[in-house]
């Protein structure tokens, strides 16, 4: 009789120790699901301002392009004024030189 006592005591304990685990296991679950949540989260925001630092990037770039466009044209115009006067002194150092 003490043997089945045994039994039934050990029996009893692993049922409740299996008991234990599945709770155990069912709480790990719902805190990997939450750190998960939360990473998931956090991923979101940093995708968030990741993507509006590279919008005003890109912004930026756009403007130092408008204006470095702006700037060539303009240095194009100034160089394109300088050769025609270049070109106006080398037409009148020649007549000069034609008429000595």
């Amino acid at each position: 009789m003490k043997q089945e006592v045994n039994q039934h005591t050990i029996l009893q304990a692993i049922l409740e120790l299996s008991k234990q685990m599945q709770e155990m296991k069912l709480d790990l679950q719902q805190q990997i699901e939450a750190v998960e949540r939360r990473l998931e989260e956090k991923l979101d925001t940093v995708e968030r301002r990741l993507d509006e630092k590279i919008e005003a990037v890109e912004v930026k770039l756009d403007k130092v392009e408008q204006n470095l466009s702006k700037k060539i044209d303009f240095l194009d115009s100034k160089v394109g004024i300088v050769s025609l006067d270049l070109l106006e002194t080398k037409a009148e150092v020649s007549v000069l030189q034609q008429t000595k």
